[in-house]
């Protein structure tokens, strides 16, 4: 036998080879170039549920949904395949009981001799349950996008893309922040601490972090999400960029703390007609607004002769807390009610001395106990 001839005799052994291992590992179908069926293999029976004998001789639109059977489209593909055009994608199937199957295929077209087709074989792999699984995860992910504000992140913290929840709560254009670091969101001293130096580090070593958190709208006013930074892994598990779900819970949060204001700032009846306010914590603007509101609306509703603010338990006294406390006092007597400060302790009074602040029309005194003494003497003189 010649070299040429050994060499045809190996290049069929191979080609043989390369067929048998494709028959083993893939649906195969062949058709003729008018699209009938001239056989198929036992992975392509047992995914569509028939038997050889139940398809040789039909035509391949026995596996096609009746609409697209009778569609110009579907005309065209058999008449490209017809010419010698190869065909490859994903495609929708049904089987024997109706159940739809997706193959990710490739049809091809074999030629004679002359370099003309004669028949289409088909080489397919069944990916339905891949497909529904990419179908309810799209699912998921849809249904998250329109409750869920979200927002993708490189590792560094440079902003991919948001959805429109997101732009919506912190008033920006998606231009304005794709590009930009997660900083933008943040105040200051956040940004510049060791926290939130952590948080980028661990997310970029791709673990999860959680909970509430404050941020900064485009016109620098306070938000709250209760939010999930979720690393995003790649195929090999490396982490390749960071996703955040959040939910705006800004007026849950505020008012979470008007409840807690509230809560720490009660008012009680110690008399018929003397009131108790203990202050704790600290004295801002808001809540001492707050506070003044409260004590207004109580004397109202009571009716009660005076009222003792208690100041033992406010963190800092400084010019602006004494301020809050006068005005607080003076809306009162503006209502004709005595006013009693207790609580004033020496630290405190050598604060309000260097600070010049004016106490000396407002009843203080050292203890709540003095102050109450005072109240009672203050009714016996009327």
């Amino acid at each position: 036998m010649t070299n040429q001839g050994n060499a045809t005799i190996i290049a069929q052994n191979n080609l043989l080879a390369i067929y048998q291992a494709l028959d083993k590992a893939q649906a195969i179908i062949e058709f003729k170039l008018d699209g009938t069926v001239i056989s198929a293999n036992e992975n392509f029976l047992r995914i569509f549920g028939y038997t050889l004998d139940e398809i040789v001789g039909k035509h391949h639109r026995m596996f096609c949904e009746p609409s697209y059977a009778a569609s110009e489209e579907y005309l065209q593909f058999w008449q490209k395949l017809g010419c010698g055009e190869y065909h490859e994608g994903e495609a929708k199937r049904l089987g024997k009981d109706g159940s739809k199957i997706w193959l990710q295929a490739s049809y091809n077209p074999i030629f004679n001799e002359a370099g003309n087709p004669m028949k289409v074989m088909k080489v397919a792999a069944d990916v339905t349950v891949s497909k529904r699984q990419n179908a309810e995860f799209k699912g998921k992910i849809r249904a998250i996008e329109r409750s869920q504000a979200v927002i993708e992140f490189e590792l560094d913290g440079t902003v991919i893309t948001a959805n429109e929840n997101f732009l919506h709560i912190f008033g920006y254009t998606l231009d304005e922040i794709v590009g930009k670091h997660h900083r933008m969101f943040c105040e200051p001293s956040y940004v510049a601490s060791k926290e939130y130096v952590q948080l980028w580090q661990k997310l970029k070593r791709g673990e999860y972090e959680t909970g509430e958190c404050q941020r900064l709208n485009k016109k620098n006013e306070e938000i709250w999400l209760q939010a999930s930074y979720n690393p995003i892994f790649d195929a090999d598990g490396h982490p390749f960029k960071v996703v955040k779900f959040a939910s705006d819970i800004t007026e849950e949060v505020k008012k979470r703390r008007l409840a807690m204001m509230e809560m720490s700032t009660p008012v009680t009846a110690i008399s018929q007609d003397l009131l108790l306010m203990p202050i704790v914590g600290i004295v801002d603007r808001k809540r001492a607004m707050d506070i003044m509101d409260k004590a207004l609306q109580s004397i109202a509703t009571t009716n009660a002769r005076a009222l003792i603010l208690d100041i033992s338990g406010v963190d800092v006294v400084d010019t602006d807390v004494a301020n809050h406390l006068i005005k607080i006092a003076g809306a009162i007597v503006l209502m004709g009610r005595d006013t009693i400060i207790s609580g004033i302790s020496p630290a405190i009074a050598q604060t309000i001395v260097q600070l010049g602040i004016d106490l000396k029309k407002i009843k203080t005194t050292a203890r709540l106990q003095d102050a109450i003494l005072e109240a009672s003497k203050s009714k016996r003189r009327v």
